[in-house]
């Protein structure tokens, strides 16, 4: 493993200090997953897991009962180990990037863009064309979960909240043009990343819940539910942005599209 002074681009974070925690995850769903899986997908549609890892959540599905099971990630690692892990090779893996994916159009009938993968894409214009990707692929009247890292969450946090402050304020005597919304990787599994302090990439990107909404427009997608982490745990989801932001919007952001 490289020193703890090492600056990693997000591909090669997965590919080497975030592997293990990545590839060996249990099987299982955590309750916000398992809540959107349960009311909005169908175990009969084909269905594809976007940014997989190690299997964890497509292989889930595949013990719940999903029938036609499709997943992928940009790091060769991952999926030769979910392979490996796969015993009853009833779910298709592949290696390919969310940005320029070589499957089909209208190919799949829901897609999972769980993890906050999209988040892992610093360049705006890439997460723009990892969108627009799976418009792509996703059949007309399908559906599409995607999930965001929640930077007004994240920066109500007492905790975080002089971090946010410390990294713009190091960005501003540094004259570096970067948004606030980008930050660098606080943890490389459980193990504190102290390059963080210097503002060292690799970032993530969080998002603003209306910026979400609009980029998922933009994509084309039609918006049926979002909300967050305490929206699930109420047990419902909104309908309109609107209705959401009349309500605390704590934790991850979560969306429902069709196509």
């Amino acid at each position: 493993m490289a020193n703890s002074n090492t600056i990693y681009t997000s591909r090669e974070m997965y590919s080497s200090v975030e592997f293990n925690f990545w590839a060996y995850k249990e099987e299982s769903l955590s309750p916000d997953e398992e809540f959107l899986i349960e009311k909005y997908l169908d175990k009969n549609a084909t269905t594809i897991e976007a940014g997989t890892g190690g299997g964890r959540i497509v292989s889930s599905l595949e013990k719940i009962g999903f029938k036609h099971l499709y997943a992928f990630d940009y790091v060769p690692g991952f999926i030769e180990i979910a392979k490996k892990k796969n015993i009853t090779r009833r779910i298709y893996f592949a290696i390919e990037d969310a940005v320029s994916l070589t499957y089909k159009d209208c190919q799949f009938e829901q897609l999972l863009y769980l993890n906050q993968i999209i988040c892992t894409i610093v360049d705006g214009a890439a997460r723009l064309n990892a969108f627009k990707e799976a418009y792509r692929i996703l059949k007309k009247g399908g559906t599409a979960i995607f999930s965001f890292l929640n930077f007004d969450s994240r920066a109500k946090i007492p905790f975080y909240i002089p971090y946010v402050i410390y990294i713009h304020l190091l960005r501003s005597l540094t004259n570096t043009q970067r948004s606030i919304q980008y930050l660098p990787q606080l943890k490389y599994g459980d193990k504190t990343n102290w390059q963080s302090l210097l503002d060292s990439p690799p970032y993530m990107y969080w998002y603003k819940p209306e910026e979400a909404y609009q980029i998922l427009k933009e994509a084309n997608f039609e918006i049926v539910a979002l909300g967050s982490n305490f929206q699930i745990n109420q047990g419902k989801m909104h309908t309109s942005l609107e209705s959401f932001k009349q309500e605390p919007n704590q934790g991850m952001l979560y969306f429902v599209c069709q196509k």
